[in-house]
Order: structure tokens, then sequence, then C-alpha cells
């Protein structure tokens, strides 16, 4: 998630001590009410009187903290050292997407690499795997918008295995362009022509608006099916964050229904920072279609949608009741 600096002055009367400052209080719930999360709070000696370091799902969530009645906040975006040396060095200049990726021969191609590029890799870390839900899939015809929670580097991986083989040959993923398709990256595997032909994966633009769209509109205009991530990055703790607007967006514009798929224990397989990975128990739940007509605010969808996801979510969270097994008394001979 995007980091923000928020430097705050209060308008407060009466306050005296610095730990009485109401953003070292309320700012903390306000983050938490948005789908983000503080890193660290400081007290100031200086014009202002707390500084506070906030993730937060996107710029729309961070302007919301910036109106408040009782202090003046100032708002920085901010990115930690490491990320910010290893941009210099890169080309901010991304490509993409790619229409022949959905040619015959690109298709023909993928055909051969699937097992390199998702069968694989989750037969070998995702043991065992179990799929719930397959038969909301029963009544699926032609193309939609598959939804799910982002918390690992396999996700993609492991929804395209859950999907009915219909429609594992007819299905694109949405991909960060900021991360995927950044032009002349190294390497033939990490090159953005590579996550098409093999994943077949398109860029989606952070913050780009409808823009940003196009190409899967024109997918769905051509009964393709798409894999998007709402949440916009990897979240953790389990908790949902925020959703993007744009499957909403997409599936009114284009009139096709959303599924919603909820996936649980692959953030234990490569923790989010970590390089190291192990293998462990995965579980996908899958939800029941959600449709909506022409009229529907997008808004609205995207509440439905992040409903449905934590509905998933609390449904594989729920523990399992135990069974009463009594031990049978023996009558004497």
């Amino acid at each position: 998630m995007p980091r923000f600096v928020i430097l705050s002055k209060t308008l407060a009367d009466g306050v005296r001590e610095p730990a009485d400052h109401p953003d070292l209080h309320s700012l903390p719930d306000e983050v938490e009410a948005l789908g983000g999360k503080v890193v660290d709070q400081h007290v100031l000696l200086g014009e202002h009187d707390v500084c506070t370091i906030v993730d937060v799902p996107d710029a729309g969530a961070a302007h919301l903290l910036t109106t408040v009645g009782h202090s003046e906040r100032v708002m920085m975006p901010a990115i930690d050292l490491p990320l910010f040396k290893r941009l210099l060095g890169q080309s901010a200049e991304t490509v993409g997407p790619f229409r022949w990726q959905v040619s015959l021969p690109a298709r023909a191609a993928r055909r051969v690499l699937r097992a390199h590029a998702y069968t694989n890799p989750v037969r070998k870390w995702c043991h065992p795997l179990t799929v719930l839900g397959r038969e909301n899939f029963d009544g699926l015809r032609g193309p939609a918008v598959f939804i799910s929670n982002h918390t690992s580097h396999l996700d993609a991986q492991v929804v395209q295995q859950s999907l009915p083989r219909r429609y594992r040959s007819r299905v694109a993923m949405a991909a960060a362009a900021d991360r995927f398709f950044v032009k002349g990256r190294k390497g033939i595997t990490k090159s953005p022509a590579w996550n098409s032909l093999a994943y077949n994966m398109f860029p989606i633009k952070r913050g780009g608006g409808r823009g940003a769209l196009e190409h899967a509109e024109w997918l769905l205009s051509r009964g393709w099916s798409i894999v998007i991530f709402p949440e916009g990055g990897r979240s953790s703790g389990g908790k949902l964050a925020r959703l993007r607007v744009g499957p909403a967006i997409l599936a009114i514009s284009q009139q096709v229904p959303v599924v919603p798929m909820y996936l649980e224990g692959l953030a234990a397989i490569r923790p989010k920072g970590s390089r190291a990975m192990q293998p462990g128990p995965v579980t996908v739940k899958i939800g029941a279609p959600l449709y909506f007509d022409t009229a529907t605010d997008p808004a609205d969808a995207t509440h439905a949608m992040h409903k449905a996801l934590t509905a998933l979510r609390d449904e594989v969270h729920r523990p399992v009741r135990s069974l009463d097994v009594r031990t049978p008394t023996l009558s004497p001979a």
C-alpha cells in the first residue's frame, strides 16, 4: 500500500501535554477504518505536534484523512529508501498491453508453457490445495470478472488453477504496469512480453482512472474473462483492504458477472517482504456470481463485492465443531 507522512497541529483548546494530542488517539482509528495501518507515530518539538506514518490503500483514502475539525494536517507521500534507489536505476516507462497475446499462436504457446507458469508452482508449494464452492461455476457461461483477495505472488496461479477448464484458456490476468510491464527489464522471464505470453498478463496503471480499464473492456467485449485483484496490492493480517472501483465499472459497462474468490494460506508460503518459500495448505472459497444492472452505482457494486469477499473469508475462518466422540461403556459380563 502507498505510504504517507502526516504532520498534525492541534486546533483544539486545552491541549497542554503532547500525550493529549487528539491525533495520537483518533488518527489510528481513522486509518484502520479506511483499510490502512499506522506504521509509526512521533511527538514533534517544532511547528507541528505529531508525525504519523501510515500505509493506506490509495491516494483517495489518504485525502480523506486531511479533513478533520480538531487538527490541521499536512500530508506528504513517502517511499522507502531501498525502493527509491531501485526505481532510480530503472526506466519509469511502461509498455503494453499487447493485443497479440490473445492470438492463436500466442494461445498455442501458452498451452505449452502452462505447466511451467501455473501447474508446477501450485503443485510444488500448495499442498493440499482445497477448492470449495465449485458448484458456483455450474451455471456460468460467457465472459466473467474473477476477483480475489491478494496476499502472495502465487495468487494468480492458484486462481487460474481453480477455474473450470473452459475458462483457463480464455482468461487474462490484470497486473500492475509499474511492476510487471517496465520497459527494458533484463532477463527474458522478467520482460513484459514474457509475462503476456506465459501468463496472459496485461497492464493496469495504478491511479490511471477509466483509461486504465480500456484493454480489460476490449478483452471482455471479445469473450475473454479477466482476473483482477481489486485491493490494488497485497494485503496482510487477514483483513481485506478497501477495494478499487475498477471491477465494478467493468461488470456494469460490459454486463458480465463478478465471481468472488477468497484465498487462504498463501501468505504463509511466502510472507510479504520475504524471498524464502515453504510449502503449505491453501484453501480457495468460491462465491456465487454477482450480477449488476446498468443503473447500478459503481460504489454500491464495489461495496457488494467487498461484502461477498468478507463473507467468504468468514466462512473459511469459521471454526469446525469437534465431533462428540464418546468412549462406550462396557457392561460387566
